[in-house]
């Protein structure tokens, strides 16, 4: 749902009617707009405007709060004239120096690059059902009405219709948050609702232990004659209907609360608005918690259009632009923008102060300036009050008013990233307090507007804003205890992560709440001042969360630091495991196929059987089996199986001899041993159990792994239907497992029968999120498969350029690092060259195929690569017949020896179309006939409809029996 104001501005932008363009009005800062006299006033005065100029400010007014393109007001302003841009730019300079835009930090337009212009001040229509009312000099003492509020609408509505119906309403929120500019622009929407009594008490700049009741006294005109005024006060308000606006009554709360209380009582007309970081907690209060501003969310794609929909990045735009800086907001710098403004916690003061000086570092910078450090010394406004002329002072003056037990829980909780539960805060934040008094401290922190409190539909969090965390932990760093802190911090979430593992369900949902503050104990413990023996064990706790988030990179990072500091002769065995484990794993999946990941995996497959740990070793050979595949070791991978099959065995396993025999009907199928690779994944598949969800362990496993294999040899055995229909139903619950890892394994196994079938563009939708998943995830090798499937999709809707520039580019960079199975890739592009008139390249691309895969005994496609190696020699400058029907012939005795009834076709098909040429039609009837006829089902698969078709060419017209199967 859009935000108010710009649901408002949208159902304006699209024009008021006849009657309603007669009666419009919008009202922006001083000014009134009255389109149809095509009058503009400040404060009451005319103001004069060119035409142009005026039809300009219309247009953008009346769509206040979007972005409005260079063309639109180009065709709105001069409709059906060829206009240059630069006359627009002239008449946008005239109406901003005829506004005094950018005078005194006030902003109107502003410049979105590369896309058009906004108007960025909040625009108001007053009912104009009726005439406007001339609005009586009201005698008041309200501020001046803030005018670069934003994204506050919402919020002086719901306050408004509180004190209505309460009477008392309490604004409570941090400092900064803009508790007063809120509660000044209510006072100002009720006025005339009050008769103009409206009367603000500024407590702020009074001292602790100002007399309350005197101040509030001697505003309101009362002479004050005793020490205590508050009866005095009492009668003088008793019957009269009056907005009272007490603001920043923080530190005067106990006499603050005690007279609002007293007077509510005894005033029945007295409306009372009080702003405070902290409740009054008195009868008749209604609290209103202030919100930050609406920020982008976290993995939101922001453009300098949609940016400008969340309140805090308007502000900042805003406020950026006042600063004076060469700054525009754009497609560029959008994400960044929205970055800042989350990282500030939506929070006004904070964004103003930042967004002031991006002029000068620009926003990328900013980022990583808060990256590093919060600057809480930058200044803002001169005019401001003193507790808001740096974010330090406005954090600084709610500090002072905590006690010295809140202010020490306040700089032990600042070692929480990001949000904290109850269960964490009390455990870092105890020491000699007994738990009541840690919560008693706790709920302070939250009542004074330190500690925020989610109260959703979540279980309950506790988080520190950036801006307050950074002050506090200076405050912790100063005391001296923030090693000690950091220690139990540290030790706390191994806790958490060591609990989780030892549960048979190893849920990580907690874990995964808890990661920022994972990474930031991983930091600490691994520092110069950290603990080396925490470290090793948190990292090796920690390695089902990186695998689970699929951040195979950091979890590298961390691992291979603790390896360095493990001490094998000293430190748990089991940590060793786990550590030589996931290195091996995260190196082979994000793409190093070296020794290096190979000795790693033989150095935990060693350690596990010293303990012997049968599930171990079973996981273990499961991994190095991967890498072997991936690194082109086929035999080797079928032996690895095979020592697998022998260990479950031995160990009267039987879910380990079904996974085992999973294996050896993988290694079977790169061997092109299809009926022995069909016989153990059926026996496999026999075991419950075998699909068993992981749960968070380190596994590259993913679900129906059996099922996409055994769909292959089905598709290869001659069963087309059979396989598709499998391999997608295989898919669907590898995307709902919602994991990228296991999806950009399962994919490109998978992908073939797709192809096969000739249903590329059933996948293309899953290709593209693969190829992203996987370079998000840092999963290199799979990313070139990825860009490879991709190209091959291209290829098939004949989009020949872009298709062969990205397999040709993915099959260098797979080669780059050797990885075993890019000959089957060479195939289609070695098709795609002969199509396309390129037959001596192809011919060069298909024999080094066939050669590579004859080398590490790559079987799998040999029929295939035999046929695309007949059509590239169909293909060259100079045809050789002869040879391609040799290939043909051997591609068909390939394909009969290893069962492979799929590949068996397409060959027969090419040697159909071969004999054909040379005159030879019922030898190349009877040929494909005989590989026809042995099919059953698939009849509508590219292979079979092709082959139909070309037997229906190569019958007599007497002959139809073929078309009719």
């Amino acid at each position: 749902m859009a935000p108010r104001w710009q649901s408002n501005n949208m159902t304006a932008a699209a024009g008021p009617t006849q009657d309603e363009a007669a009666q419009e009005i919008l009202v922006f800062g001083p000014f009134r707009l009255v389109p149809s006299q095509r009058r503009i006033e400040r404060d009451g005065n005319p103001l004069h405007l060119s035409g142009r100029a005026f039809d300009i400010l219309l247009a953008l007014a009346r769509q206040a709060g979007n972005v409005v393109s260079k063309a639109e007001l180009m065709a709105t302003i001069w409709p059906g004239a060829a206009v240059e841009e630069n006359s627009l730019r002239v008449h946008i300079a005239a109406l901003r120096k005829a506004l005094g835009d950018g005078n005194d930090g006030v902003r109107y337009l502003s410049t979105v690059s590369g896309q058009g212009y906004c108007f960025v001040a909040a625009v108001s229509r007053p009912d104009q059902r009726q005439p406007a009312p001339t609005n009586p000099a009201y005698v008041h003492n309200l501020p001046a009405h803030p005018r670069q509020m934003v994204g506050r609408e919402q919020a002086i509505q719901d306050i408004s219709e509180r004190l209505r119906t309460q009477r008392f309403v309490t604004v409570v929120g941090p400092g900064g948050i803009g508790k007063t500019t809120v509660a000044v622009s209510t006072g100002h929407a009720l006025l005339a609702e009050f008769g103009g009594h409206v009367h603000f008490v500024g407590l702020g700049e009074t001292g602790n232990a100002a007399p309350v009741p005197a101040i509030v006294a001697s505003s309101l005109g009362l002479p004050v004659r005793s020490n205590d005024p508050t009866s005095s006060l009492a009668t003088l308000l008793h019957d009269r209907r009056m907005l009272l606006i007490l603001d920043c009554c923080e530190h005067v709360i106990e006499a603050a609360a005690a007279l609002a209380e007293r007077l509510y009582q005894a005033a029945p007309e007295l409306h009372i608005l009080a702003t405070s970081r902290e409740l009054l907690r008195v009868e008749g209060e209604f609290t209103y918690r202030l919100p930050p501003l609406p920020s982008p969310p976290e993995k939101a794609v922001l453009t300098a259009e949609n940016a400008l929909a969340y309140a805090s990045v308007k502000l900042f735009v805003e406020r950026a632009a006042a600063g004076g800086g060469e700054f525009a907001l754009s497609d560029a710098n959008a994400s960044d923008v929205g970055n800042l403004c989350r990282r500030l916690d939506g929070i006004p003061l904070a964004i103003e102060l930042t967004a002031g000086h991006v002029g000068v570092y620009g926003a990328r910078a900013m980022v990583q300036l808060l990256d590093q450090h919060l600057n809480l010394l930058w200044e803002g406004r001169r005019t401001a009050l003193p507790r808001h002329r740096t974010l330090r002072a406005t954090i600084e003056w709610s500090y002072n008013l905590l006690s010295e037990p809140e202010r020490v829980i306040l700089g032990r909780l600042s070692v929480f990233v990001g949000s904290m539960t109850l269960d964490a805060a009390r455990s870092i934040a105890v020491t000699m307090e007994d738990d009541d008094t840690i919560l008693t401290i706790i709920d302070g922190l939250v009542a004074k507007s330190m500690l925020a409190l989610n109260t959703g539909p979540q279980p309950t969090r506790y988080r520190l804003a950036d801006s307050t965390r950074a002050y506090a932990q200076e405050k912790l760093a100063a005391s001296g205890d923030a090693g000690a802190i950091s220690r139990r911090h540290a030790r706390y979430f191994l806790g958490l992560l060591e609990k989780v593992s030892d549960k048979s369900d190893r849920d990580l949902s907690a874990a995964t709440e808890e990661f920022g503050n994972i990474r930031a104990a991983l930091m600490w413990s691994f520092s110069d001042q950290g603990d080396r023996k925490v470290a090793v064990a948190l990292a090796a706790a920690s390695i089902p969360l990186f695998f689970k988030l699929s951040l195979l990179a950091e979890c590298e990072l961390w691992v291979t630091r603790a390896i360095e500091a493990f001490d094998e002769t000293t430190g748990s065995i089991r940590h060793g495991i786990v550590l030589h484990t996931a290195l091996g794993a995260a190196r082979m999946l994000t793409g190093q196929l070296d020794e290096l990941a190979s000795n790693h995996l033989n150095r935990a497959l060693e350690l596990t059987e010293k303990i012997g740990d049968i599930a171990g070793q079973i996981r273990l050979i499961d991994q190095l089996h991967l890498l072997q595949l991936f690194a082109g070791k086929y035999d080797i991978a079928l032996s690895t199986a095979q020592h697998g099959e022998a260990v479950a065995l031995a160990s009267n396993d039987s879910l380990a001899v079904a996974r085992m025999r999973l294996l050896l009907g993988i290694s079977c199928q790169y061997l092109g041993k299809f009926a022995a690779s069909r016989s153990y994944i059926e026996a496999a598949l026999l075991q419950p159990g075998l699909e068993v969800e992981a749960h968070g362990r380190l596994t590259l496993e993913y679900p129906r792994r059996a099922q996409i294999s055994l769909a292959r040899v089905l598709w290869v055995q001659g069963y087309p239907d059979q396989a598709a229909q499998m391999v997608r139903r295989a898919i669907s619950d590898v995307i709902a497992a919602n994991h990228p890892v296991m999806f950009c394994r399962a994919l490109p196994w998978a992908f073939g029968i797709f192809f096969w079938n000739g249903d590329t563009e059933d996948c293309e939708d899953h290709i593209d999120r693969f190829i992203v998943e996987a370079r998000r995830h840092n999963l290199a090798i799979l990313q070139m498969v990825g860009e490879a499937m991709k190209g091959i999709t291209l290829l098939a809707r004949s989009e020949t350029g872009i298709g062969l520039a990205m397999l040709r580019g993915s099959i260098e960079k797979l080669q780059s690092l050797s990885f075993g199975a890019v000959a089957g890739l060479r195939m289609p592009l070695a098709e795609a060259l002969a199509a396309t008139g390129h037959g001596d390249e192809a011919l060069d691309t298909i024999d080094r195929a066939i050669a590579e895969a004859r080398q590490c005994n790559f079987m799998m496609d040999m029929p295939d690569m035999l046929r695309a190696r007949a059509e590239a020699l169909m293909h060259k400058s100079n045809p050789d017949l002869a040879q391609a029907k040799l290939s043909l012939v051997q591609a068909l005795d390939v394909a009969r020896n290893q069962g492979a009834l799929g590949y068996e076709l397409r060959a027969a098909i090419g040697l159909a179309r071969l004999w054909q040429r040379g005159g030879h039609r019922q030898e190349a009837h009877d040929m494909l006939a005989s590989v026809y006829q042995r099919f059953t089902e698939g009849f509508q698969t590219r292979s079979l409809v092709t082959a139909r078709g070309l037997l229906a060419e190569l019958s007599p017209p007497r002959s139809c029996s073929f078309a009719a199967k």
